[in-house]
């Protein structure tokens, strides 16, 4: 059985940063940034990121269209957006929770209805991440942007799973802990010897360069 194509789509500072060292919410890019942001996500049948990420947005991006007056309104087409999380406990009053989406939970323990905030379906993980996107293929999910914490970023790409890199570079070096890959012991990810091709790269406002890589 096929899986869907699984897809990062990042904004990153030059020494690899996502956010500020004093970490919540960021958005690292420029307008023009979230404008590919929302080309990307009207890609994707879904989004997927971890409670981490929930935490710190408490929400979750919402794709913009512009008007004949150019302003920018809220797509009535959103991507399906997914949590990664095994925790039974979600803030009912996060912004998510009222955002105009349809939500799925995937875990590997079960969590009640009763504390589950209204997630429309859960999805059992199934020992690896190989296993559980065959089961989001069987629920008719094709394409899979990964929208992080670096955590379940790098959980993917242990097991080889990313087809696309889009990345946008912000020309700022910014420190700190967040990095979209954490930090690691071993080899493992660099031994995979992937290799990855440019597919396009553009010229963004305020001297981004946003880059679309596929894997080879």
């Amino acid at each position: 059985m096929s899986i869907p194509r699984v897809v990062i789509v990042i904004a990153s500072s030059l020494d690899g940063r996502i956010a500020f060292p004093e970490g919540g919410e960021s958005h690292l890019g420029s307008e023009e940034d979230k404008k590919m942001l929302d080309k990307n996500l009207s890609l994707v049948d879904a989004t997927i990121f971890g409670l981490g990420t929930l935490i710190a947005h408490q929400s979750t991006y919402l794709i913009k269209n512009l008007d004949n007056n150019e302003e920018a309104n809220i797509s009535k087409n959103q991507p399906i957006s997914i949590v990664a999380s095994n925790s039974k406990k979600f803030n009912s009053n996060w912004k998510y929770f009222r955002q105009p989406i349809r939500r799925w939970l995937i875990s590997s323990s079960k969590v009640d209805s009763a504390s589950n905030n209204d997630f429309e379906k859960q999805i059992v993980f199934e020992d690896s991440w190989k296993k559980t996107l065959v089961s989001l293929k069987k629920q008719g999910i094709n394409d899979l942007a990964l929208l992080g914490g670096a955590k379940l970023i790098n959980s993917f790409i242990k097991e080889d799973l990313i087809t696309d890199i889009k990345i946008t570079m912000i020309p700022r070096i910014i420190g700190g802990t967040y990095t979209w890959i954490p930090p690691e012991q071993t080899n493992d990810i660099f031994n995979l010897k992937r290799l990855w091709e440019i597919k396009s790269i553009k010229n963004l406002m305020n001297n981004e360069i946003y880059v679309h890589y596929k894997k080879i």
